[in-house]
């Protein structure tokens, strides 16, 4: 499969994106840190046996990044059969309860732009 990955630079995205490289899976990266990615990139290289995975700058909290990079997806890899989403906004209950503004952005980031995200892939 040719996998489009968001959030494989660390935890639980980190851990799958393993096993789908590790199985076969061309993957291709998207996140908003270039290290991390190149160092998730590489690892995941390591793991298939071939060469790293190719990745872009994409952040769920600027809708205007995914275009961008779904374009330099689908011109590393061809076709896209699914996009996998770990990555979001996180935090504390207290720091929700407390403020009204950070759990609005939580939600726009981890809804409505991973509706947008997923959209751009048609």
């Amino acid at each position: 499969m040719n996998v489009v990955f968001v959030g494989a630079t660390k935890g639980m995205g980190r851990a799958l994106a393993r096993q789908l490289a590790g199985r076969g899976d061309r993957l291709f990266l998207l996140g908003r840190d270039g290290d991390k990615l190149a160092k998730s990139a590489a690892d995941l290289g390591v793991h298939r046996g071939r060469r790293p995975p190719a990745y872009a700058l994409c952040d769920l909290e600027h809708p205007e990044t995914f275009a961008p990079a779904f374009d330099a997806a689908i011109a590393d890899l061809g076709t896209l059969d699914a996009v996998v989403v770990t990555a979001g906004m996180f935090a504390d209950h207290v720091a929700l309860e407390d403020d009204a503004a950070l759990a609005l952005r939580l939600l726009s980031v981890n809804f409505s732009h991973t509706v947008l995200l997923c959209e751009e892939a048609k």
